[in-house]
């Protein structure tokens, strides 16, 4: 009986500390940035969208994005940018608050989502 107290109360416990860092997931797509060819169609057809997680300012985008730029825009202009850790994560400065458009470079392809801060 102690035992299924003891799992029981664990299982709580993690329960409890996984909800309260429950992170948002967006949705990165890529950026094209000529999407109407001269037929009227699009030229290119976006490549597969990219998940990554947010916890209030930190992002965390996998191990494999690790040394990929990132940057904040506001109205196309860049406010701050860094680099996936070796971890890969981001952690954008607490000092950000509001909209800003979040982009990865990932070799020359350059993926991009609104997020708040």
């Amino acid at each position: 009986m102690k035992k299924l107290f003891v799992i029981l109360f664990f299982t709580i416990a993690l329960t409890n500390v996984a909800m309260a860092i429950d992170p948002d997931l967006v949705i990165l797509t890529e950026k094209i940035d000529n999407p109407i060819s001269g037929n009227g169609g699009p030229s290119k057809q976006p490549s597969v969208s990219l998940e990554i997680y947010q916890t209030d300012n930190v992002f965390f985008f996998g191990e494999s994005f690790v040394g990929c730029a990132v940057s904040l825009l506001v109205n196309d202009v860049v406010v701050f940018s860094t680099e996936v850790n070796e971890n890969g994560l981001v952690t954008i400065p607490e000092t950000f608050i509001g909209t800003y458009e979040l982009q990865l470079a990932v070799g020359d392809v350059i993926y991009w989502a609104m997020v708040e801060l």
